[in-house]
């Protein structure tokens, strides 16, 4: 069901081609996320739309609505997960999570995954930074600008989309550029595993995104199992990080493997727990933190405008930066969904600026995320491909303003059949 009405409010993360905005349905007063692209990016965010529309999952974001905006940029409304992403999690376990907590953000992974292939959909950028917590402690698939349709009968310009995802995270026959499908996002598990017991994506040591590839696509290695996990974890990698992807276990198989399967029996425990605990929450580096919608003050719950509330919500959250609340609120009445086909016939003109609505990363936000962006200038030095929450390395070596995962562009890379030199 589409959403009538809303309210736009303050730009909270921005990319080289997004913004992602909090925003609140007028007539029910949820909360929502809405990521907004420009008009040379807006054939691929209705890509992105189609393949979600599709799918049906407790364990995948939902999108709710996409409408066109003047100038012919796009907006897609999604559900918002307020624990922020899984990236944020291991950050806010001190760098590593317990295994019990390894287990159960697998398990839901896998689920989603489970769903997502059988609707003949490959993700192609599983990753701790596309990983959402929802606010019964959930974890949702989320960001599938890269994602492709597998299977027979798809389009030969389907076919011919150039492999991408991010580096460390990529399986061997990926970076060689043979094949991205369902496999691949079993090696990508493996490595977000290892990214969860270690606090740092595979194959740290490599100093460029070039360099990593070609060490996946031709060394016949795979990463170092992390010697804390136990023995059924570093048998749970075996079984996701073999060469022939052939030879990988699929999603389902998995569901099934002791080291996941013991979770869901244990998932009202708290090793999965809920966005309960205000005190855990940092200062908001994802785009959907939750310390932006945290309340001390039960009187706000109450306000009837929805602009006030979320106003009154921020200003109630602890440790996050000054917003600067501007007359950038704009009420959205939402028309026809502008051409809802899940695939565009031709791709909009490209050269047309975003609409005012990108104007409110300004103020003290703006200069918030820009000073993030200088003070991390260093770490992106010494690890220029590192997925360690400093902004996560891409095929090109390019790195989005605040490197999350909604607003991050599906990197690509020069790779063939021949491979990538």
């Amino acid at each position: 069901m589409g959403v009538a009405e809303w309210t736009r409010g303050p730009a909270i993360g921005r990319g080289s081609s997004a913004t992602v905005s909090i925003a609140v349905d007028r007539r029910t007063g949820g909360v929502l996320a809405v990521k907004s692209v420009a008009a040379d990016r807006a054939a691929e965010l209705r890509r992105e739309r189609g393949i979600l529309r599709g799918l049906s999952s407790p364990h995948v974001v939902r999108c709710l609505d996409a409408e066109d905006r003047s100038g012919g940029g796009l907006d897609m409304l999604m559900e918002y997960a307020p624990g922020g992403s899984l990236a944020d999690e291991i950050r806010r376990c001190g760098g590593r999570c317990a295994e019990a907590l390894v287990r159960s953000r697998a398990r839901d992974i896998l689920l989603g995954l489970a769903h997502v292939h059988a609707a003949g959909v490959a993700h192609c950028d599983v990753k701790g930074r596309n990983v959402l917590i929802a606010s019964d402690g959930r974890a949702l698939i989320a960001d599938f600008g890269c994602a492709r349709r597998t299977g027979g009968g798809i389009a030969g310009e389907e076919r011919q989309r150039p492999t991408g995802g991010t580096p460390m995270f990529m399986a061997p026959e990926a970076a060689r550029g043979e094949e991205q499908g369902p496999a691949a996002d079993i090696w990508a598990v493996g490595c977000t595993v290892i990214e969860m017991a270690t606090g740092a994506a595979p194959w740290q040591r490599f100093a460029s995104p070039v360099a990593t590839l070609h060490h996946v696509a031709f060394s016949g290695e795979a990463p170092e199992f992390p010697p804390c996990l136990s023995d059924q974890g570093k048998d749970f990698l075996a079984r996701c990080l073999r060469q022939d992807p052939r030879e990988r276990w699929t999603a389902e198989q998995l569901l099934e493997h002791e080291f996941v399967a013991a979770a869901g029996t244990a998932s009202s425990s708290n090793s999965a727990p809920g966005i309960t605990e205000k005190a855990t929450f940092v200062s908001p580096k994802s785009v959907l933190d939750q310390a932006l919608w945290e309340d001390d003050d039960d009187t706000t719950a109450d306000t009837s405008d929805p602009t006030d509330r979320v106003r009154a919500l921020a200003a109630g959250a602890p440790a996050v930066p000054d917003w600067t609340w501007d007359a950038s609120w704009i009420t959205v009445q939402a028309g026809p969904s502008g051409g809802a086909d899940e695939e565009p016939a031709m791709s909009p003109e490209v050269g047309t600026d975003a609409d005012s609505s990108d104007s409110s990363m300004g103020g003290s936000a703006g200069r918030a995320a820009a000073a993030e962006a200088g003070a991390s200038s260093s770490h992106q030095a010494s690890h220029a491909n590192g997925d360690r929450y400093d902004g996560t390395g891409s095929c090109n070596g390019e790195r989005s303003d605040d490197g999350d995962h909604v607003v991050s562009d599906c990197s690509t890379v020069p790779i063939t059949s021949n491979g990538f030199f």
